[in-house]
């Protein structure tokens, strides 16, 4: 009989998911659904950025309108997180899908130099002269 093996790779890429936050065995947060940690990285992170890039410039033109500076700070972080989680281009988590889509651009976008030999190349131009020869 064969041993089966059992392959951690698939609880490896597993993502964390955070149901309760507790400091020193106190609840301090309770989730109805587990959320995925990246969700919530993704989250802040654009969150911050809006508040940011986005509220403050503009604060003189969104005290008129008092809920689209929190809509901005919640439910488009909320957007941008939920997509990334969940949103898996050719079946590649979004993070990989980014990188290997920006490793191609700068390789083969904005890389001008001819690929010879599995190397690049600068093209030398060179001037070919044909001369009249008499037989």
């Amino acid at each position: 009989m064969e041993k089966l093996h059992y392959d951690y790779a698939v609880g490896l890429s597993t993502p964390y998911w955070i149901q309760e936050v507790r400091l020193k065995g106190k609840l301090y947060w309770s989730f109805q659904t587990p959320i995925s940690l990246p969700f919530i990285g993704i989250g802040l992170v654009s969150g911050i950025l809006i508040f940011l890039l986005v509220v403050n410039p503009l604060i003189f033109i969104l005290k008129e309108v008092p809920f689209i500076p929190v809509a901005l700070c919640t439910v488009v972080p909320w957007k941008i997180g939920k997509l990334y989680v969940e949103y898996e281009p050719d079946g590649k988590k979004l993070h990989h899908y980014l990188y290997g889509s920006l490793r191609y651009l700068k390789d083969f976008g904005w890389d001008s130099r001819a690929i010879y030999g599995q190397q690049r190349r600068k093209e030398v131009e060179q001037k070919i002269v044909f001369e009249k020869t008499r037989l």
